[in-house]
């Protein structure tokens, strides 16, 4: 981890996204249960920069807690799943003079009830205003397009439940609409945050908050092979976790611009470039 945190890079606000991953494969018969890990990661360079093991997936929330107390987070924006829009969470984020963006769900039912009711009254009341702070994505590939709209409120007097999430500054509502062919969905969903930025801002780490997802738990296990892996006894998938995430580290901190598969079967038969990935490739140029 110490390794990890030296390779960051703090231009500007860093985002760190939060989320859990099990081990499908160390879980053996109804004794030993899936190694769960709950993971910190640098969005924009897939650097892990922390893990803790948790013992069910409820418990993501304290030992989430339990991380951010331990972590430099200045000037950091973190992101995570709705299990962790947490009033204490959110303290600590600010503590460690740190801000969020967090989704809202049912697990926080009067906010989101307090924020639904105000979104409705603005577009029935002040329009003008949603009008103003409106951000708009599309994109698509194979046949499917994606639709992105973000609007932004600012947090005012109306609102109590937001009190009670410190550093709370502004409400978003997001409505993604996809089409496929002759199927076509919409669905809608709102975050909390303590940014003062402006809507297109706070858009980037909305859509990168899954980045996670794909630069992370997706490479583990296509690429690593984790879900495969069957080793279970004593502290085996503990440590086989923390090496494939320090290797994983270690790739993709190489400059290369080539995929992480790529880079590792290179450094199989490359020993300067494998050098380069163990110890640093300036180091070994120099």
């Amino acid at each position: 981890m110490n390794f990890s945190n030296t390779l960051r890079e703090r231009d500007g606000k860093e985002h760190i996204s939060f989320d859990g991953k099990v081990a499908c494969g160390s879980k053996h018969g109804d004794n030993v249960a899936a190694l769960q890990l709950m993971t910190a990661m640098v969005v924009d360079n897939g650097l892990i920069i922390r893990q803790k093991e948790t013992s069910t997936k409820t418990n993501e929330i304290p030992v989430m807690q339990s991380m951010l107390k331990h972590m430099d987070i200045e000037n950091a924006v973190i992101t995570a799943d709705a299990m962790h829009c947490q009033k204490e969470t959110t303290a600590l984020i600010r503590e460690g003079k740190g801000d969020y963006v967090l989704q809202v769900k049912k697990n926080q039912g009067k906010l989101l009830a307090e924020i639904e009711a105000y979104f409705h009254k603005c577009y029935r009341d002040t329009p003008e205003l949603l009008k103003k702070n409106h951000f708009t994505e599309l994109d698509g590939e194979h046949g499917r397009i994606n639709e992105r709209h973000y609007r932004l409120l600012p947090i005012t007097n109306w609102f109590d439940e937001t009190a009670k999430f410190v550093g709370s500054h502004a409400v978003v509502e997001v409505t993604r609409m996809r089409e496929l062919k002759n199927k076509s969905s919409q669905e809608t969903s709102y975050y909390i945050t303590s940014l003062a930025s402006d809507v297109k801002d706070i858009a980037k780490y909305i859509r990168k908050h899954w980045a996670i997802e794909n630069s992370q738990h997706w490479v583990l296990d296509v690429t690593f092979k984790e879900d495969a892996c069957k080793i279970y006894a004593d502290d085996g998938a503990k440590n086989l976790a923390t090496i494939r995430r320090k290797i994983l580290n270690l790739v993709k901190s190489h400059s290369s611009k080539d995929s992480v598969a790529g880079k590792m079967q290179r450094a199989c038969w490359d020993a300067k470039f494998r050098a380069e990935i163990l110890f640093g490739e300036y180091f070994i140029k120099a």
